[in-house]
């Protein structure tokens, strides 16, 4: 089984993330700076000892025991970034023959949000963004239920655990279901702040929630403006504005400069509007500054302390929240053609139901509470992970809305839920589970953030040093595909429906057996000789088409890996204000 490990967080299981220190801006392919072939095959132990998991994740034989033991069902809502390494990690190979497990989604595929500015640039398609949660199920003996999570029930009497679903069948009509569990898990990521609630938001923007409307909607608009310029031509040209100016609203400025520049011959004009008074304030003057420049080459205008207040048809209304009061109360309206709705993440009205119906334990802005083990503080048996969650963990701050945590925190969910099924089979109260030796999550402090620019180029930022060019894009498409390669069924090892792996021969037979070889093909050690300090730095700071990604990652790698080293480097590459 692939069992996507953080280092040296955790003893047991094949240890896919070793110096997990990357990530995608808009999510956190780029976690995976280390890992595993993506159809590494590992048996779980049907009974993990406590406190000793070096036997948890081989199994002589999953399917055969002496012992027939009790059914234990896991059930999985939404296929976020950290469920798809569940559901490939408890595939029928794996697993104990008494384990399973339902996957519960609205949608079939899950898009990979990292990947998505590239999508609305047409640097990928949209299938090339998407991760087939049907056939991932399939591939993996997990039963798929396409359908609306509505609840959950906690019976105190027979202690029975439900989870209730309303499924749409061929004819549209809608029916309900039972789901039986030991243990679920919840990974439904986040909705768009104030889409909602500003009004005429929801009527007239494309909200960059759900992602796999955003592009269909986005395309929509692309042949509405096409048929304009048929009819008008394109002397008017068209206005842009995204509402949100975090990376996911940089990003999506850019890719639609990308996407229609051409089409309308320059003659395009994109706003970006931005509540704070300054873009990513967190990141050093010298990263701010490197991304000032490329707003400013890509003609992005920003629009910065400006608060919505209202969307009509035509105009996107605002005020100033700028602290100068001379400004404070200024009013004024914004004319577009086309708006996008990038404000950031709101939870979904799931995690509010399910405190009102059964007092799961949600925060005032309605994420689910959680341990550092992903564990709900309210219901033992309930875990959660990703944008949904938040991290309750004394005086440490829960990590910020951003597709790396999820990625980052999918190993220590799988790790947890495999120990807490075993705890639950030694005939343990739920109090005592709760106790039991589950590992902690501990999330990165810093991380490699990549904004694509939508022209085969990208800016980085790492270290707290700017990073930009060719290369910079693709280290970023690199580690992207290398994520999604882990959860397409065409790179795994085909099975026969008895759920063993399927024999071939000839050629065909040397291609299986090296798709399932279980060595790491991205592993990274540090090297006996590498780049001289002065000389990486060099690097780092070119910006042309000649330099090599690998070597550029190699170098940030021995940095990460190598204190002394790092700070050799960031004195050739730091500025003195950096």
């Amino acid at each position: 089984v692939i069992i996507v490990t953080a280092g040296s967080s955790i003893s047991a299981g094949a240890k896919i993330i070793t110096n997990s220190w990357t990530a995608s801006s808009l999510s956190a392919a780029s976690a995976f700076s280390n890992y595993h072939h993506p159809s590494a095959i590992r048996r779980l132990d049907p009974h993990p000892s406590r406190g000793d998991s070096s036997n948890m994740h081989q199994h002589s034989d999953n399917h055969s025991s002496s012992t027939t033991l009790p059914t234990k069902r896991v059930v999985l809502i939404g296929g976020g970034h950290a469920h798809v390494q569940v559901i490939k990690s408890l595939n029928v190979q794996a697993r104990p023959s008494h384990i399973h497990v339902t996957l519960v989604d609205l949608q079939s595929v899950a898009s990979y949000s990292g990947m998505v500015p590239g999508s609305v640039s047409k640097l990928y398609t949209l299938d090339e963004v998407q991760i087939d949660l049907d056939a991932l199920a399939d591939w993996a003996g997990i039963e798929f239920v396409c359908g609306k999570v509505v609840g959950m029930s906690f019976e105190e009497n027979d202690g029975k655990k439900l989870v209730l679903v309303e499924e749409t069948n061929d004819d549209g009509n809608v029916m309900k279901k039972e789901i039986p569990f030991d243990v679920v898990s919840i990974d439904i990521g986040s909705t768009t702040r104030s889409f909602t609630s500003i009004p005429g938001a929801s009527q007239y923007t494309i909200s960059t929630r759900p992602i796999s409307d955003l592009v269909s909607r986005i395309e929509k608009e692309e042949e509405v403006l096409k048929e304009q310029l048929k009819t008008d031509g394109i002397s008017n040209g068209a206005q842009v504005v995204v509402v949100g100016a975090g990376p996911a609203g940089i990003e999506l400025s850019l890719a639609l400069r990308a996407r229609w520049n051409g089409l309308l011959d320059s003659k395009l004009s994109i706003t970006l509007i931005d509540s704070n008074d300054t873009l990513l304030s967190s990141e050093t003057l010298a990263c701010r500054s490197a991304l000032k420049q490329v707003m400013e080459k890509y003609k992005i205008e920003v629009r910065h302390n400006l608060v919505v207040e209202e969307v009509t048809s035509s105009h996107i209304h605002v005020s100033s929240n700028a602290e100068d009061d001379a400004m404070s109360d200024v009013k004024g309206k914004i004319s577009y053609d086309h708006c996008i709705w990038a404000t950031g993440a709101e939870a979904h009205t799931l995690s509010w139901d399910l405190h009102q119906q059964c007092g799961l334990s949600v925060s005032d802005r309605g994420w689910i509470r959680v341990n550092q083990h992903l564990q709900s503080l309210s219901h033992p048996s309930v875990f959660a992970a990703g944008d949904c969650c938040e991290i309750v963990n004394g005086n440490l701050r829960s990590p910020p809305k951003a597709g790396v945590y999820a990625v980052r925190s999918g190993p220590i969910l799988i790790e947890n839920l495999i120990r807490f099924l075993g705890a639950k089979s030694h005939s343990m109260t739920n109090d005592e589970a709760n106790r039991s030796d589950l590992v902690a999550y501990n999330p990165q402090s810093d991380f490699l953030k990549l904004l694509m620019c939508g022209d085969g180029t990208a800016l980085g930022f790492r270290f707290g040093i700017p990073l930009y060019g060719k290369w910079v894009w693709e280290l970023k498409d690199h580690i992207d595909q290398m994520f999604m390669d882990l959860f397409d069924v065409n790179n795994l090892p085909t099975r026969t429906n008895s759920g063993t792996e399927e024999k071939v021969d000839g050629d065909e037979e040397d291609r299986h057996n090296k798709e399932c070889d279980n060595s790491q093909y991205d592993t990274y050690e540090a090297k006996k000789e590498r780049m001289k300090a002065e000389d990486a730095g060099k690097l780092l700071l070119r910006r042309d088409d000649d330099v090599d990604f690998q070597t550029a990652w190699s170098v940030l790698r021995e940095m990460m890996a190598d204190e002394k080293y790092k700070e050799e480097v960031l004195s050739i590459v730091r500025t003195p204000d950096a």
